[in-house]
């Protein structure tokens, strides 16, 4: 269910505007309570505590992601939804660890569990068709990419991460 406000539809404008340019980058505003939010388009704001994750409907369908950690050993990504239409996804990712987090998005027929961990902790970002890159702490940063039909797996290729439990299969329907 997507909640728009009266605070988000103007920040929504506001960044609208400060994001057109010719660099071809599009912006997206989110509402977070008390997290800072970053648009690709590098514009920074801070969230009038509203509650919530807002993504305007324009940019895509939106997905709220989530990434923590349970302890030392042991972390989380957490996907909704986890499935979608194909065409502009709009993945609203906030991290609520303790350190770094990203998500790496590899189109692949494999499931999460089958994945390959090589010497280094991680598994091959080869079918990568984006990211968003290492996140600190208590930071969101949204970003939308076109996908096709197909299964994906959503995971935190930061060493050990994916072992750790950061990995969710996402699916893409036509």
């Amino acid at each position: 269910m997507r909640r728009i406000t009266a605070a988000t539809f103007g920040l929504a404008i506001g960044l609208a505007l400060v994001g057109c340019s010719s660099s071809g980058s599009s912006s997206t505003a989110t509402t977070v309570a008390g997290a800072t939010t970053t648009a690709p388009s590098g514009v920074t704001t801070t969230a009038d505590g509203g509650g919530g994750i807002t993504v305007p409907v324009a940019d895509g369908v939106p997905v709220a992601v989530e990434a923590g950690d349970n302890s030392a050993t042991s972390q989380f990504l957490k996907v909704d939804p986890t499935s979608v239409k194909a065409g502009k996804v709009t993945f609203t990712f906030v991290n609520k660890g303790n350190r770094q987090h990203e998500m790496i998005v590899l189109k692949t027929d494999e499931k999460a569990d089958s994945l390959v961990v090589g010497a280094d902790f991680k598994v091959s970002e080869d079918k990568s068709v984006g990211e968003i890159s290492e996140t600190d702490v208590g930071k969101t940063v949204v970003k939308t990419f076109d996908l096709a039909a197909g299964h994906y797996v959503l995971v935190c290729n930061i060493a050990k991460h994916f072992t750790q439990g950061m990995k969710q299969d996402f699916t893409v329907t036509a």
